[in-house]
């Protein structure tokens, strides 16, 4: 009877070319078994306006298609569960798997798709595709707090990550920055240091600001960052309204290989807001998730959040001149100097459909580039192109995270990864080419029906670095001078309000109280490098004042904080600096090294 209805389903099917019949199982959501991850992706961004699959099959089934009996009773034997109960294994073993793992950094957060639209002609800066005038790209971003755990207040103090996935023609373009235009640390030996110091305490869980402090009083050029974590910049109001950066210093190469540095910033339309300390502290008990559900019910009430992207622009002549390092993430560039460009805006018009899916599985790497996009000579960008993404394959359990739809590559203009099989591998694989290269299969020609060709017009544009020396030596060019507080003192002394210097005062104070006294000193030593008036100020804020040392100490201590945790024989030397980023055959080709240099 069942090989009957077997061979006539096979008839049914084989006489209706292009129709599938079984309407019923493919109205149902029923894994996503009928829905492909590009698919997906392309509703999810709004190309497509077929509504997402609905669940109304009749009964509920085990994943593989067994109709299930009853609600509430295991297969037992006098009330003892029986392992021949495959459903209940499959349904507590599902349960037991339902969380891939937590991110190491940027745990806590929330999404939205929609788009984005160039207005500005940057052409002459790029051949990027999805850069050209008045082109629109389906877009995705997610915002993150970055240190703590998903348990973690949401408007608590906190590093704010901003990253958007841009669906483009050529590819996937990732924009992975903060909300802040600097970061705590620029050489990748102390990436995982700077992270484990903003994490709870391993011993007994708790906040340890005994080790944010520690960190920031060893570290002289983290305290950029670190004046912006304990301002009123480390407790925004919600998502919506904060700025976001890309923060390293990125290439931008056009048609004639000519390349320009820049930086990237996002600005919202709607006015940047910060809590005080204490606001968020009341906001944090009252709502830790603010600033996921602010984002959710704007979106969800039709409304749109925008943000315009600009960039400051630098050639690579302008980079061996200026008086601060373009490369290090630890410091800007002056806007006065390098004013803001546009280039585009962002629309957030679409929440997600399903959290684990369409969040949790989202993954970004600063090494998803595009052509006419590249990596300056910025050390800790260069790092972060291999390491964000081995993140996220570890985390995802498998390499093949590109079938996740948020993560598709949908409007790419080709896909045929040289890469096959591991978990999650669900397409078509190799579909038959050779999975080695080269073969006698491939043509020189991109053509259809034979193995893929390459594309020499994607190659990366050759450019300068600082030396041709392997070598633990620091290329930074303020590692070790006082010149490392020029800019943290500029946006102390200028930059902030009288309101804001005080709240910073205020909130610094607040949390160092919990330190030890050794790191109280140490680290007010790097305030008062900064300002003495940073120092004293926030040591008069202190509920007790320590006993193991005096301000006059701190003061005398403070004309070698620069010193702090460097060790000489790595400090750069002048020689090749200002070579670095150079193009090939420019001003300084190889055969015109700087004196000295070669």
């Amino acid at each position: 009877m069942a090989s009957a209805l077997r061979n006539l389903e096979s008839a049914v099917l084989s006489k209706i070319p292009g129709i599938d019949p079984r309407v019923a199982q493919r109205s149902q959501a029923f894994s996503g078994l009928n829905d492909g991850p590009a698919a997906t992706a392309a509703r999810l961004a709004g190309l497509t306006q077929e509504e997402p699959a609905k669940d109304d099959g009749m009964y509920y089934t085990t994943n593989f298609g067994q109709v299930l009996p009853d609600a509430s009773h295991a297969l037992n034997i006098g009330g003892i569960p029986v392992q021949t109960d495959t459903a209940l294994l499959e349904k507590q073993q599902a349960f037991n798997r339902s969380k891939i793992q937590e991110r190491i950094v940027h745990p806590c957060g929330s999404s939205a798709f929609g788009k984005f639209t160039v207005t500005n002609d940057i052409s002459n800066l790029t051949k990027a595709a999805f850069l050209q005038p008045g082109t629109v790209t389906p877009a995705y971003t997610r915002f993150s707090t970055v240190t703590y755990g998903r348990e973690y207040p949401d408007c608590a103090r906190n590093p704010r990550g901003f990253a958007t996935k841009f669906y483009t023609a050529d590819g996937n373009f990732d924009l992975v920055g903060l909300s802040w235009p600097v970061f705590f640390v620029r050489d990748a030996w102390m990436g995982p240091d700077n992270i484990r110091s903003q994490q709870r305490n391993p011993r007994n869980f708790l906040l340890d600001y005994n080790a944010w402090f520690d960190f920031l009083a060893n570290v002289p050029e983290s305290n950029h960052a670190g004046l912006m974590l304990l301002s009123d910049h480390g407790t925004p109001v919600g998502w919506r309204h904060m700025s976001g950066f890309g923060c390293h210093t990125f290439r931008l190469v056009n048609k004639e290989g000519r390349s320009t540095f820049i930086k990237w910033h996002w600005v919202p339309d709607h006015p940047t807001k910060n809590f005080t300390f204490d606001e968020a502290t009341r906001m944090c008990g009252e709502d830790p998730d603010y600033a996921k559900r602010d984002l959710w019910e704007h979106i969800e009430q039709g409304n749109t959040c925008n943000w315009t992207l600009k960039i400051q622009t630098m050639t690579p002549e302008e980079a061996t001149q200026v008086d601060f390092d373009p490369f290090d993430v630890t410091k800007i560039w002056p806007h006065a100097q390098y004013p803001l460009q546009d280039v585009g805006v962002l629309s957030l018009t679409t929440n997600p459909e399903d959290y684990h899916r369409d969040v949790e599985q989202a993954c970004f790497s600063p090494g998803s580039l595009v052509p006419g996009i590249e990596p300056s000579p910025d050390s800790l960008l260069n790092w972060r192109m291999w390491f964000y993404r081995d993140a996220q394959y570890t985390r995802m359990g498998s390499a093949n995270i590109h079938q996740v739809p948020v993560n598709c590559p949908f409007m790419a203009k080709a896909h045929s990864p040289d890469n096959y099989a591991g978990a999650m591998r669900v397409d078509g694989n190799t579909l038959g080419k050779p999975v080695y290269f080269p073969n006698s299969y491939h043509s020189v020609a991109p053509t259809t029906g034979t193995t893929p060709s390459f594309d020499p017009s994607t190659v990366e544009t050759p450019m300068q670095v600082g030396s041709n020396v392997l070598s633990r030596k620091s290329h930074h060019r303020h590692e070790g001078k006082p010149s490392e507080y020029d800019q943290v003192r500029e946006l102390y002394q200028r930059v902030l309000s009288t309101e804001e210097r005080q709240n910073l005062h205020s909130n610094t104070a607040r949390l160092l109280k919990f330190a030890d006294d050794i790191v109280k000193k140490n680290y007010l030593i790097q305030l008062y490098a900064i300002d003495p008036s940073y120092a004293l100020s926030v040591y008069e804020g202190l509920p007790e004042k320590p006993t193991t040392f005096t301000m006059d100490e701190v003061a005398d201590k403070s004309k070698t904080a620069h010193l702090v945790g460097k060790n000489p024989n790595f400090l750069t030397a002048d020689q090749g600096r200002s070579f670095m980023g150079m193009p090939i055959g420019g001003q300084y080709s190889m055969g015109k090294c700087p004196a000295g240099f070669a």
